[in-house]
């Protein structure tokens, strides 16, 4: 594993913050691991980053050409820690979406609750007798069709979308900053689960930085302080070739051979706090591997296993996961993690129904 750290990049605010960060460990894994207790440790809450040159050079692409930031790569490799860890960077909100094959191209937009508009328009037709007009007269068609759009408009029945929040999230924290400071991070993840039109009518919002929404005069519009859009794919399905032109794209690829491999594990495990206090060797056998080399070396193991058999291969999340239940099992001491290393690692790590999850037994410690 080598340790040598990458010079900082002589980028402009904000991506001075990130560059600055380069190859360090994140504000959330500088915390004291004494102050870290087994029942309050949360992989998704401690949003550790290990930075690498490649991801602040894409997102710096990405915003200066007021692209969205395309990242490709396997599940589970760290693509959506990413958008966590930039937001934790830059100290604004992440709004966060995770597209569904029943997605619409709006509804990252707004949505209109029709359901509740109906409910409410046969209330008021049940009411309809009852109205009356200034004269006191009873309403005729028109006049109850006047009234319905007056207190029924669209606008009433219109929920924010993730790029509407994005849009209309307060930027007076940022005062002070450079006007290109993004307001929001959008971490719009696994596009690749919708149809071809939602990436497709995406590319016109974030190119205009605007859009239309019902019931109002005017066009939504964010030109200062715009969100930072990142995009996930997890390659299950083709992106149009359009789309993926106008995005700046990051490629998340972890080694393919065994040594590297199980570096960059390691590497992203030890910005975890409460996982680099498990990196020692098993007791009476200080020469041996560490806990955390031990269990990166499992998962390579069944990694391999899986792609020779045609099964979707594990990675990094689940090696963080393991590890994460080792600390908590063993409330975050070494000595007793190691005993749990063979018993759980089948569960974290062997995921197809046909693959079998016996281990070699071991005496515990």
């Amino acid at each position: 594993m080598s340790s040598k750290k990458t010079k900082p990049l002589n980028l402009p605010a904000p991506f001075d913050v990130l560059s600055k960060q380069l190859r360090q460990p994140s504000q959330a894994s500088l915390r004291s691991p004494s102050n870290i207790s087994a029942e309050h440790s949360d992989p998704e809450l401690d949003a550790a980053h290990l930075w690498s040159e490649n991801e602040v050079l894409a997102i710096a692409q990405a915003w200066a050409s007021r692209r969205p930031l395309l990242i490709r790569g396997e599940a589970g490799c760290g693509k959506s820690q990413l958008a966590k860890a930039l937001s934790q960077a830059l100290q604004v909100p992440l709004l966060t979406e995770v597209i569904h094959p029943r997605f619409e191209a709006t509804d990252l937009l707004f949505k209109i609750d029709h359901v509740r508009r109906l409910a409410d328009a046969q209330m008021l037709g049940a009411l309809a007798s009852r109205l009356k007009g200034p004269d006191q007269a009873p309403l005729d068609a028109a006049g109850i069709q006047k009234f319905t759009q007056a207190e029924l408009p669209e606008s009433r029945y219109v929920q924010e979308g993730v790029l509407m929040q994005a849009f209309e999230t307060d930027a007076q924290s940022l005062s002070g900053r450079s006007p290109h400071w993004p307001r929001a991070v959008v971490l719009i993840d696994e596009i690749d689960k919708a149809d071809s039109d939602l990436p497709n009518s995406l590319l016109g919002v974030l190119g205009s930085r605007s859009f239309k929404v019902p019931g109002r005069d005017e066009a939504l519009c964010c030109s200062e302080h715009a969100p930072l859009v990142l995009i996930t794919t997890n390659e299950d399905r083709e992106l149009p070739a359009a789309f993926v032109r106008r995005c700046a794209v990051l490629n998340i690829k972890p080694p393919s051979h065994e040594q590297e491999f199980i570096a960059w594990l390691i590497e992203r495990a030890r910005v975890h706090a409460p996982l680099a206090r498990l990196n020692r060797p098993a007791p009476g056998d200080k020469q041996g591997d560490t806990l955390l080399v031990a269990a990166a070396k499992q998962v390579w193991a069944d990694r391999q296993a899986a792609e020779q058999a045609g099964y979707p291969s594990v990675g990094l999340a689940e090696y963080i996961d393991l590890l994460y239940a080792l600390y908590n099992l063993s409330g975050g001491v070494p000595s007793k993690a190691w005993p749990w290393l063979n018993q759980l690692s089948a569960f974290a790590l062997v995921k197809h129904r046909e693959q079998d999850q016996q281990r070699a037994s071991t005496a515990q410690t």
